[in-house]
């Protein structure tokens, strides 16, 4: 007979950030930077789908790097050696994290109300969780979901200071490693929290290629279908696929997962 899995103690829920909890300005200062008089891309040529394809869910260096191979910047610059070349990308990822850090000071970030309202109740049920973004900036975006946005969006009061404190993990941005290492890297953190608990995990990813390195390491994929075709994520693994987390919630999530396992 099949044994039920305590999805409580044995699961861990990983979650992408960008995309799945926010909706963060990453994008539009990719965007802004590379448009600057210095770096001299045409307005409107990085476009989303770009940026979905060869920047988001990936290290800063590789995104950047493929920002100002595809746009022509190191051509443009006469960048031929491998010097030159790392001196200008070096140069543009600073101006775009220094631009991405005034914009998330300045609240210039959209949040994913069902997202948080998810991570916060599997906060509550006792699930052990973790954010595990390429970015490293993801903290700076979490930490300001305060006290007072959370509570409206779950219309109860949120006891801690910002949302960053549902998540027992924080795998992100982590040095050298793509989405791949780093849900392993936070699974195996969650399982080691757990005392060995913790074996199976859930990954919530906006992006098809986060889903097929999630995959790749045997989790449940939820994949949240920002932008692009929902047969991409179908196509890459994902065990469900929604527009927005509002459309499954924890109960259904709990339901398919143990069916799935079952």
């Amino acid at each position: 007979m099949a044994t039920t899995i305590d999805f409580e103690r044995e699961v861990g829920f990983i979650w992408d950030v960008d995309g799945v909890i926010v909706d963060s300005p990453h994008e539009m200062a990719w965007r802004l930077t590379a448009e600057m008089p210095e770096w001299g891309v045409p307005v409107g040529r990085l476009d989303s789908e770009f940026y979905s394809d060869h920047v988001s869910g990936r290290p800063r260096y590789e995104g950047g790097n493929a920002v100002l191979d595809h746009f022509g910047v190191y051509e443009r610059f006469r960048a031929e050696t491998d010097a030159a070349r790392n001196e200008l990308l070096e140069r543009y990822c600073t101006q775009k994290n220094e631009l991405f850090k005034r914009m998330v000071a300045e609240g210039r970030f959209k949040v994913f109300e069902s997202s948080i309202a998810l991570a916060v109740e599997a906060n509550e049920r006792g699930v052990l969780q973790a954010m595990a973004s390429a970015s490293k900036n993801a903290k700076d975006l979490i930490s300001n979901i305060t006290c007072d946005k959370v509570s409206r969006i779950i219309g109860k009061e949120y006891e801690h200071e910002t949302l960053y404190s549902v998540f027992d993990v924080d795998a992100s941005g982590l040095d050298g490693m793509g989405k791949r290492e780093i849900f392993a890297s936070a699974a195996t953190s969650l399982h080691k929290l757990s005392g060995g608990r913790i074996r199976r995990y859930v990954v919530f990813e906006d992006a098809p290629s986060g889903i097929a390195a999630c995959k790749e390491n045997g989790m449940f994929g939820v994949g949240v279908r920002r932008i692009g075709e929902r047969a991409a994520f179908v196509e890459a693994g994902a065990d469900v696929v929604v527009d927005d987390l509002g459309e499954l919630g924890y109960d259904a999530l709990r339901a398919l997962f143990q069916g799935r396992f079952r």
